[in-house]
């Protein structure tokens, strides 16, 4: 059945989540997933999604996002298509990023728990083809945000818009530094939209102004000198480690029993480097021979991930 919508407005979510240097992941796009119900495919990826769902809705331009087996590496690009909506005559953007429909509400929600840790990206970069028609063009967005509780509002700490133009009819590379505008302070959401419309109204997702049709691809996107390590937005076990900063033994101590528990330690680069058995609620590490620094951690029981955060190593 036919899904009636209103004009979506676009806000910005508050997580939180986690931290060497790869693609984003899922910025190659190589892992797709095939929605059996509404006959459309997703990217298989905790980071990016589309707006393909308003497919639902009376549009003559179908889907807007879909893997495309021109790539610049790989099996699969992504392929971006401007569309319509009938029901609202509104204009789509293809895009592909950090952004959901939330039915309940018809709520189209910007950005992710910011995934890197205490880690700040430098560089923004990937490939594209552009494929715009009349005057349209399309675009790559970067913004990187935090919660101000005091003032009640959402600060922009680094933002990035890259628009390009004309027909670029083979891989062309965009690399850009990440411009900040506070580097004190680390982002609690992540940002990223992939566009094939640059006219898009990043406040009114259905008021984008641009050209039905126009196409775009983009491949290995890319965030340079963080990684993907996973924190958890709410874990299903809590976890106190003391003391922390620690020099010798680290005591773990869980909210509730687990058994075939294991607590596993990774180094910066997210490399595992210590695994040990947790059962019950207590156990403890030795770390008196890692170099100083911080660690990530993961819980996990029966190979279910249950909680991941930071420690440091003190000398």
């Amino acid at each position: 059945m036919k899904k009636n919508v209103s004009l979506a407005i676009l806000v910005l979510c508050i997580f939180k989540y986690g931290y060497g240097q790869q693609n984003i992941r899922g910025g190659d796009f190589e892992h797709w997933k095939y929605n059996t119900v509404h006959h459309y495919y997703e990217p298989d990826s905790s980071i990016f999604s589309t707006l393909n769902i308003l497919d639902t809705i009376p549009t003559p331009s179908g889907i807007t996002a879909s893997p495309c087996d021109t790539a610049h590496s790989g099996t699969y690009s992504v392929r971006l298509v401007t569309g319509y909506i009938d029901l609202v005559h509104a204009v789509i953007p293809g895009v592909i990023g950090t952004i959901k429909i939330n039915w309940a509400t018809d709520i189209a929600i910007l950005g992710i728990p910011y995934p890197y840790g205490g880690t700040l990206p430098t560089r923004f970069s990937g490939y594209y083809q552009s494929y715009p028609l009349a005057n349209d063009s399309s675009a790559a967005v970067l913004l990187l945000s935090k919660w101000n509780s005091g003032l009640h509002k959402r600060d922009t700490l680094a933002y990035n818009r890259l628009a390009f133009h004309g027909i670029i009819n083979s891989w062309t590379a965009f690399d850009t530094a990440v411009t900040y505008r506070d580097h004190s302070k680390i982002p609690d959401t992540l940002t990223i939209l992939l566009l094939s419309c640059a006219g898009f109204n990043a406040t009114y997702m259905l008021g984008t102004v641009g050209q039905v049709g126009s196409m775009a691809l983009f491949d290995d996107v890319n965030l340079t000198d963080v990684s993907g390590f996973p924190f958890l937005f709410i874990p299903s076990v809590n976890v106190k480690l003391s003391p922390n900063p620690a020099t010798r033994l680290l005591k773990i101590k869980l909210g509730s029993n687990i058994e075939n528990g294991y607590f596993e330690v990774y180094d910066a680069q997210a490399k595992l480097i210590r695994q040990v058995p947790l059962n019950g609620n207590m156990g403890q590490i030795n770390v008196s021979d890692l170099s100083a620094g911080m660690y990530y951690y993961k819980l996990t029981e029966s190979k279910k991930l249950l909680n991941s955060g930071t420690f440091i190593v003190t000398k």
